[in-house]
């Protein structure tokens, strides 16, 4: 632990989770993309207390972690245990229960005949980012609308199709520029790349989605899925409306001006 003197403080205090920004920036995101489902949050919870004091219903029956966060776009909200999901592949990348060795040698994915020998699909394995790999266990995870969300979340999850995708990338590099290093193999696409990878990198990452939550899940064939850092949020948003001269045709921008206008807001293209 580094050394802490009594008397004096180093750094900033933290901010205060403000959801009245929240949802302005929410508001203005679906304004400047026309979005069609709502951003999702992601918070992890480490241990019982913190859990127990989100005031969010369980589900009644289990279901798939990718699964909650459809019915999150549409609105629902939800916190998860264990004893919620019913899918290995989100309960080991969350840590909500450790992996096993079927797993990670490969054989359960080899097993999906997605990859032509063992060796091939342990790499893909190898390569599916986990939190069960850091040690901490996980106890619980929220998952909820944004505009909603009463707490700091960790992960904000963007349903959206190829598009909005390609805002969205021109609003992260706006600021300061760089090159976007995506990592996706199209397994575990909403629990591994999705919400561990941009958790653990402090990174946006997109995902073309996997079968799994296709088919579970139900998403349409012209969707895909962005995670960002929550910490990173804000400066997305910005660039994005930043950036929409420059970007957008006559039509589009005629038709974000209205969106605006319609939410009594002015934007100034």
């Amino acid at each position: 632990m580094p050394f802490k003197y009594e008397k004096l403080s180093y750094g900033f205090p933290q901010d205060s989770f403000d959801n009245d920004i929240i949802r302005e920036l929410c508001e203005d995101l679906d304004c400047a993309l026309d979005l069609n489902r709502k951003p999702v949050g992601i918070k992890l919870f480490f241990n019982e207390e913190d859990y127990n004091a989100v005031e969010m219903e369980e589900p009644r029956c289990p279901l798939a972690y990718c699964v909650v966060i459809e019915k999150a776009t549409r609105g629902k909200k939800f916190k998860v245990r264990l004893e919620h999901l019913n899918c290995d592949g989100g309960t080991t990348a969350l840590n909500l229960e450790p992996s096993t060795n079927r797993i990670e040698s490969g054989e359960e994915y080899f097993s999906y005949n997605l990859y032509q020998t063992p060796a091939a699909a342990r790499r893909v394995r190898e390569g599916v980012p986990g939190l069960y790999r850091t040690g901490a266990k996980t106890y619980g995870v929220a998952i909820a609308p944004l505009e909603e969300f009463e707490m700091t979340p960790d992960v904000v999850i963007l349903v959206v199709n190829p598009y909005q995708v390609m805002r969205i990338q021109q609003g992260y590099v706006y600021h300061e520029g760089g090159r976007i290093l995506n990592s996706s193999a199209s397994m575990q696409a909403m629990c591994g790349e999705i919400t561990v990878q941009p958790y653990l990198t402090g990174e946006i990452n997109s995902s073309p989605l996997c079968p799994s939550t296709r088919f579970l899940a139900k998403w349409k064939d012209e969707e895909m899925a962005v995670g960002i850092p929550y910490e990173k949020f804000r400066n997305v948003v910005e660039g994005v409306i930043a950036t929409i001269s420059a970007t957008d045709t006559e039509k589009k921008k005629k038709e974000i001006v209205e969106r605006f206008k319609a939410k009594n807001k002015h934007i100034d293209l």
